[in-house]
């Protein structure tokens, strides 16, 4: 027998519902003792922004770890130390300056299936580690830290995932394939093709020098009609420095009637 009720049922935040047995279905509520289980006491600490790949000397940890550049107050994962009782999580104070361990992570205790994301780095961004070892006496007993789920995987041609932004060198080398280029890095590109247009003629001149500011010799210059059928002209081209092309006239051009288009 099932019996409904058909409206809210108000505990006042004092008395509770009990003996409750464990959930089956959907729709039934789940007990204290199933959450606990689902969850395997884990006691997951604040996010760190790195995670070692090699042992670090915490005497003096330099300034960067997988791949970042670390600044003062950062928390750092050490997981991989040769004595493994210096694992654990710590925060970066300087380059030279020794890491001390994190208030939430001072005591043995602190550790008992301690679970911590990481942020950033060119190996570990973006994965979760567990600490295994029970029974921690800190700066005696093994820190032992294993991969817990599973972390977001670089991002391919095929596959969604984290990815890397690329330096202006990078794309200046046109040769790395993991790392993605922004508008910024692409504007800037060392093998971009850039332009400087001018409108010329002031009916007197025979030399007229433009300034294109590419800082190059390495350019083309062309010259076209400013209206009527825009067709194209020529004349004498130079260019006496990086940033001039120097163009000179027969006879004096009227005034704005030609267009001159330097690419380079």
């Amino acid at each position: 027998m099932v019996r409904k009720v058909l409206t809210n049922l108000d505990f006042g935040s004092v008395a509770r519902i009990t003996s409750l047995p464990d959930a089956q279905t959907p729709q039934e509520p789940a007990t204290l003792a199933q959450l606990n289980a689902v969850k395997e006491n884990l006691a997951w600490k604040d996010d760190v922004r790195v995670a070692s790949t090699a042992n670090v000397n915490i005497a003096s940890p330099g300034n960067t770890i997988d791949g970042i550049a670390l600044g003062n107050g950062d928390r750092v994962l050490l997981k991989d130390q040769t004595g493994a009782a210096e694992n654990g999580i710590y925060v970066w104070n300087g380059a030279t300056s020794p890491l001390t361990r994190s208030m939430d992570a001072q005591a043995g205790t602190d550790f008992s299936s301690a679970v911590v994301g990481i942020n950033e780095g060119a190996v570990n961004g973006g994965s979760t580690w567990r600490q295994t070892q029970t029974g921690i006496t800190l700066g005696t007993t093994a820190i032992l830290w294993t991969s817990f789920g599973s972390a977001t995987p670089d991002a391919t041609t095929a596959t969604k995932g984290k990815a890397q932004l690329a330096s202006q060198a990078d794309v200046d080398a046109g040769s790395d394939t993991t790392r993605i280029v922004t508008p910024a890095t692409l504007s800037n590109w060392a093998g971009r093709l850039r332009k400087a247009v001018a409108t010329i003629g002031d009916g007197s001149a025979t030399q007229i020098d433009v300034s294109h500011n590419l800082n190059t010799r390495d350019v083309q210059v062309e010259l076209r009609a400013n209206s009527g059928a825009y067709d194209f002209a020529d004349c004498a081209v130079s260019l006496p420095d990086a940033n001039t092309a120097r163009l000179n006239f027969a006879a004096a051009p009227a005034a704005n009637s030609l267009r001159v288009i330097v690419v380079g």
